[in-house]
């Protein structure tokens, strides 16, 4: 089965239709209509459909655009925006990752807001995270239907669920890294930081 066909046969829409298409065969047995009832069950799988795409999860909702000057104040009110919106999507594990992220966020901004040995170094890391590597991957699994992300194995026998996992568990871990490279003046560290959150997380897949 191709992961096309797959994605559209958890898809919200999909399963809406095929609940509201058993209200064919239901009327049929009771008798309320007769001829046509294919053509009528056809019919409501495909107002299922459309409803059940109109309340579908988009990950149009985060931002992916990388925007070139921002402020500390841009970057703390953003990570606030992007973890409270992410919220309904995640589980209780990776909240705690994502308040990671966010208080290690909010604990550099006073650093980057008065520059000095590995400001640029670190101010690069952190707006990348914020701006791009975390609101994409958020995106990414927030497009895919809710119930493929729990059951569907996509890596290594592992669900998108068990995948962002992990990535924010990484993410939450090197950003408390930069928080010490930080604190160190360690811009050897933090430019070293950077490559790898880059190759990691610059085109997050769930479905590669």
């Amino acid at each position: 089965m191709t992961r096309r066909l797959q994605l559209f046969l958890y898809g919200n829409g999909h399963l809406a239709g095929l609940a509201l298409a058993l209200l064919g065969p239901v009327l049929l047995f009771a008798g309320v209509i007769g001829a046509g009832w294919g053509w009528i069950t056809l019919g409501l799988y495909g107002a299922g459909h459309l409803l059940g795409r109109a309340f579908s999860p988009a990950g149009a909702g985060f931002e992916r655009a990388l925007q070139q000057h921002w402020s500390a104040e841009d970057i703390g009110a953003h990570i606030d925006d992007l973890v409270a919106r992410a919220r309904p999507l995640l589980s209780a594990e990776m909240q705690r990752h994502m308040d990671g992220v966010r208080s290690a966020v909010h604990e550099v901004l006073p650093s980057l807001a008065q520059p000095g040995p590995g400001f640029d170094e670190g101010l690069y890391t952190v707006r990348e995270t914020v701006f791009d590597y975390l609101p994409a991957t958020l995106a990414h699994y927030a497009a895919l239907p809710p119930l493929f992300r729990v059951s569907q194995p996509v890596q290594d026998g592992k669900t998108p669920k068990q995948l962002l996992t992990e990535q924010l568990a990484l993410l939450n871990a090197r950003m408390q890294q930069v928080v010490a490279q930080l604190a160190a003046s360690d811009a050897q560290a933090l430019l070293a930081n950077g490559r790898f959150l880059r190759q990691k997380f610059e085109q997050p897949d769930f479905l590669r």
